[in-house]
């Protein structure tokens, strides 16, 4: 079988080349990652979402694209994960540079990627279909839905796949390489909701891709970025709260807490001591009224007198 081995030339280069080198991978790399993903990503989800509605009942037809859209996005997150976090929304990109996971200038190129992936997407499902085919239903509210109603559904759905997003990818932990798996999921069940009434943008790169290769845009076209937009700032809200508060501390001290607690026999007290998510000891120790001894009202033990 044969093997593929890395050139030799590359360590020729001296060391400020290879610094200037490493300097631009950081910034093209990334970017090329998003603008690729997200066209994939668009590309599998608004073909297959019109591919598996065509013909069928609107029950049918909302579970196809539900699929369609959560299927192909985890597919594709679990793809380009590793190159550019597999952001693909610019509203997931608002929420990262927030929270200070983006930088400003990394977020305003991810930004335009995203909307250029996008179009690129659409136009090629659009492309690989039969001309009478209108493939990329674009975003528009219906079946009654006000515009109230529309605006703060994709606002809440959206907060609600960025919080996903946020918890699942930027707090690092031991299950991190299964962050595509509820992520997609999240956009299946926001499909769920949403498709019927707003056609569940959640996503301003979509919709505005989506009515730029269709040609369309509708008046409400605004609710898709501004509900998209706060929602996104509403969940960086939640996150930072959560981590003021330092969420993971508390769920390991907890956690040790109730393994100690399990381990402990009668007539004994559980001492939970934190340094922080990585360093909880517990200390198992006779209780104070077992051994004759009182707990006062800071909490301490003292014996009787």
């Amino acid at each position: 079988m044969p093997t593929i081995s890395r050139s030799s030339s590359a360590r020729n280069f001296n060391l400020a080349n290879r610094k200037v080198i490493s300097e631009l991978q950081r910034w093209y790399v990334p970017a090329l990652g998003e603008f690729i993903g997200t066209a994939m990503f668009l590309y599998l989800a608004v073909g297959g979402a019109d591919a598996v509605s065509r013909g069928t009942t609107e029950g049918t037809g909302v579970l196809g694209i539900a699929f369609a859209f959560g299927i192909g996005l985890m597919v594709t997150a679990w793809a380009f994960g590793r190159i550019s976090g597999a952001l693909f929304n610019p509203a997931i990109t608002l929420s990262c540079l927030i929270t200070g996971n983006l930088c400003i200038a990394k977020a305003c190129m991810y930004f335009v990627c995203q909307l250029l992936g996008a179009c690129l997407g659409v136009a090629m499902a659009r492309g690989n279909t039969p001309g009478n085919v209108k493939l990329g239903v674009i975003n528009y509210l219906q079946h009654g839905e006000s515009l109230a109603r529309g605006f703060f559904l994709e606002f809440w759905l959206t907060c609600i796949l960025c919080f996903v997003y946020l918890m699942t990818t930027e707090e690092r932990s031991k299950s991190s390489f299964m962050a595509p798996l509820p992520i997609g999921f999240t956009l299946f069940s926001c499909h769920l909701f949403a498709t019927r009434y707003t056609n569940a943008s959640i996503n301003p790169a979509r919709a505005f891709a989506t009515s730029l290769v269709s040609r369309q845009f509708t008046k409400d076209h605004w609710i898709y970025w501004i509900g998209p937009f706060g929602g996104a700032i509403t969940a960086a809200a939640l996150y930072i709260f959560f981590c003021y508060f330092d969420f993971d501390i508390v769920t390991a001290a907890n956690k040790a807490q109730h393994r100690a607690e399990v381990a402990a026999g009668p007539g004994e007290t559980v001492k939970v001591d934190v340094v922080d998510a990585n360093k909880v000891s517990t200390t198992i120790a006779p209780s104070a009224i077992a051994s004759g001894n009182q707990v006062g009202p800071a909490g301490e033990a003292y014996r009787r007198g």
